[in-house]
């Protein structure tokens, strides 16, 4: 049986990497021979034994041409946009920050309720017991030996 040709598996694996690279900017996926070969584990050599530097460089001119409009289309933002986005931002977290302050009121008259000092709430809590061995434990050790 023979060893099937290299050559298709070459060019099909870097036509499906340029379809994918093309729609994406060039800082994600470099477009140039070296940075395909690198990507796919192929040699530069083999892609341009195959005539595929020529690809490659269409692709790359397609992928900075739809890059550059790309890029046009969102600095081309209006303020108008830009500002009702702005609003909107503050809309979610005015409402995450009243939503924050009705727990907290919730909270504060449940303690009332269960005669718990409110201002017990906020004091600070002690900083837990962090010691390897505390006396209890020397006394439990004690004890066994």
């Amino acid at each position: 049986m023979s060893r099937p040709s290299l050559e298709v598996n070459v060019r099909k694996a870097v036509r499906e990497y340029l379809l994918v690279a093309q729609n994406t900017s060039p800082d994600e996926a470099r477009l140039s021979t070296l940075a395909v070969a690198r990507r796919l584990n192929f040699d530069r050599k083999t892609l341009r034994k195959y005539g595929l530097d020529a690809e490659i460089a269409t692709a790359a001119e397609c992928q900075a041409r739809n890059w550059r409009l790309s890029a046009q289309e969102s600095g081309h933002r209006s303020m108008n946009d830009m500002l009702r986005d702005r609003d909107r931002d503050i809309e979610v977290f005015r409402g995450r920050c009243e939503a924050l302050i009705a727990q907290i009121c919730l909270a504060e008259g449940n303690a009332q309720r269960l005669g718990i000092d409110p201002a017990e709430l906020r004091k600070a809590l002690p900083m837990p017991d962090r010691r390897l061995r505390t006396p209890e434990v020397d006394r439990n050790i004690n004890e066994y030996a």
